[in-house]
């Protein structure tokens, strides 16, 4: 097989990740609404974070050794890194979606992707061509159609709270996360990568933050008369699959595809919040969804087409 036939199977391969990625991490949004009520946010970030680290770090025995010079060569700002993009940004995450509902969080995560282009001008990516940005709008009005049903005015009843500011700053936080990532994956493989900053992110914050919710008398694992086995199903499920598989097809991804390209196809993960809430609470599909997924579709394939950045010169 040829450079060039590696080179494009990679790229398939990445994308099949980041399609797998959206489809975790738009289960994940669903799951996490359906416990808010028995797990403690402390405790749901906590385990979930504990389970998939202690797992993914097994799987990744074999490269850790290998990867430790490179990993070495920049320890201090991939824990940097993971205490933000994978620590402050779970937090960020899993709160708005415990405070807010489910159409304002999708709204708002659904920004991603543009914190990536106007970021990346700012950390000196590159110039962000019209094709990107056509791509970009195309695909975010497709994921504005399905999170507002099909009807405008549900725009202007958007309350702001609290949990519409905690997903504005995961999305932006998230952002910055994916545009430092291309960098490091340049020289640590994906797998070596994500067991740094994820023990990073749950030594750093997610285990002080945790002992010190329990220091101040709240619950282990679920509130007073809660089921315990319905939460730790929840947690176990979040555990290995949008926290362990989902972080790491998504590093894959970005290291293949780019920061631009692989933030793009988190716009996939509204749509499969919308088909599991069919599947998993009997929603109906109506012809808002069907016309966003076109959407979607055409934005991805524009963006894979021709909308690349262009880096600037060294």
């Amino acid at each position: 097989m040829s450079d060039r036939d590696t080179s494009r199977s990679r790229v398939m391969l990445g994308i099949a990740a980041l399609v797998a990625t959206g489809a975790l991490w738009g289960s994940n949004h669903v799951v996490s609404r359906a416990v808010r009520d028995i797990v403690p946010l402390p405790s749901m970030v906590f385990w979930r974070w504990a389970i998939g680290a202690t797992i993914l770090t097994l799987i990744a025995l074999p490269t850790l050794r290998p990867a430790w010079p490179a990993i070495r060569a920049r320890l201090g700002e991939l824990i940097l890194g993971g205490v933000i993009g994978v620590g402050i940004f779970s937090y960020l995450l899993i709160g708005g979606a415990y405070r807010s509902i489910a159409i304002e969080v999708g709204f708002i995560n659904a920004t991603t992707p543009i914190w990536v282009a106007l970021l990346g001008l700012r950390m000196g990516e590159g110039r962000v061509p019209a094709a990107t940005w056509a791509a970009l709008g195309i695909a975010f009005a497709g994921t504005l159609l399905i999170i507002t049903k099909g009807d405008p005015a549900v725009i202007a009843q958007l309350d702001f709270n609290l949990g519409n500011l905690l997903s504005l700053l995961a999305a932006i936080t998230f952002a910055w996360f994916s545009i430092r990532l291309r960098d490091w994956t340049r020289t640590i493989d994906a797998l070596p990568l994500s067991v740094v900053t994820a023990w990073s992110a749950l030594l750093v914050v997610f285990l002080p933050v945790y002992l010190a919710w329990l220091a101040t008398g709240g619950p282990w694992l679920v509130w007073p008369g809660e089921s315990r086995e319905v939460a730790l199903g929840a947690i176990g499920y979040v555990a290995l699959g949008p926290t362990m598989l989902g972080n790491l097809f998504y590093l894959y991804g970005v290291a293949t595809n780019g920061p631009q390209r692989a933030a793009i196809f988190l716009y996939l993960s509204p749509v499969f919040s919308a088909g599991f809430a069919m599947i998993w609470l009997g929603e109906q599909l109506a012809w808002f969804h069907v016309a966003g997924f076109v959407a979607i579709v055409g934005g991805l394939v524009l963006l894979n087409r021709g909308g690349r950045v262009r880096v600037k010169p060294a």
